[in-house]
């Protein structure tokens, strides 16, 4: 039997999947193990869900049911060794999103149409297994607690990048301002592609207009002074 390490590279050393799964780090070992979080993955996609069963997995992964559970306890170890796999990569696009939008953006409007965009674009191509995955957080506090985590880091990047441009604002409750900016675009992009609990109102609209309306009214809102009375 091939020895494991318990030694936690930049996409394992994420504190619940990498410590529910054994994570190898020989050659052929790891590319099992990866062929392991691929199929469960595709599986997930697929579905729309993780109503799948480890022998689904061992046939897609070209691997033994015996291999999966030597790097696994069980089938929801293996579902957070694919979230916390997802979330690795998410991140690290997100956070070269963020590099890309600061050397970019020379004011407010440029911010926000860049952003919105970028962001838009990047839970797109995630969408079809983060849906899955938050259902599955409704119940699962460690999935839950991770997607946390790495969703804080974003929105804490984001909104340092707002407050560049806090010259521009309307009222002087800037932490308001970009805290509440950030959260309309995230939950409007979120229903759209149906990420959450209502994702029958999925798709409604067109996707080019809803970015470029949602980057406008983002800019127009921290611009905004107080309502009159």
């Amino acid at each position: 039997m091939p020895s494991v390490s318990t030694a936690k590279s930049k996409n394992d050393s994420i504190s619940g999947p990498a410590e529910a799964s054994r994570v190898p780090q020989q050659g052929r070992s790891r590319a099992s193990y990866e062929r392991m979080l691929t199929a469960a993955e595709k599986l997930m996609v697929k579905r729309g869900n993780d109503d799948f069963t480890l022998t689904e997995v061992a046939k897609a992964g070209k691997v033994s049911i015996g291999s999966i559970y030597l790097r696994f306890d069980s089938k929801d170890d293996l579902i957070r060794a694919v979230h916390g796999r997802v979330l690795a990569q998410l991140d690290d696009e997100q956070i070269l999103m963020m590099q890309d939008i600061a050397d970019k953006a020379q004011k407010l409007d440029d911010f926000a149409r860049l952003f919105v965009d970028s962001y838009a674009e990047l839970l797109k191509r995630y969408s079809a297994v983060l849906r899955p995955i938050m259902f599955r957080a409704i119940t699962d506090e460690s999935i839950s607690a991770l997607g946390r985590s790495y969703a804080e880091k974003l929105t804490q990047e984001a909104e340092r990048q707002m407050l560049r441009y806090a010259d521009q604002f309307g009222r002087p409750d800037h932490a308001r301002l970009v805290g509440n900016a950030n959260r309309m675009i995230y939950y409007t992009l979120a229903r759209y592609l149906g990420l959450g609990s209502s994702p029958e109102a999925a798709h409604q609209g067109n996707w080019d207009e809803l970015k470029e309306d949602l980057a406008i009214m983002c800019a127009a809102f921290l611009r905004a002074g107080p309502l009159t009375r």
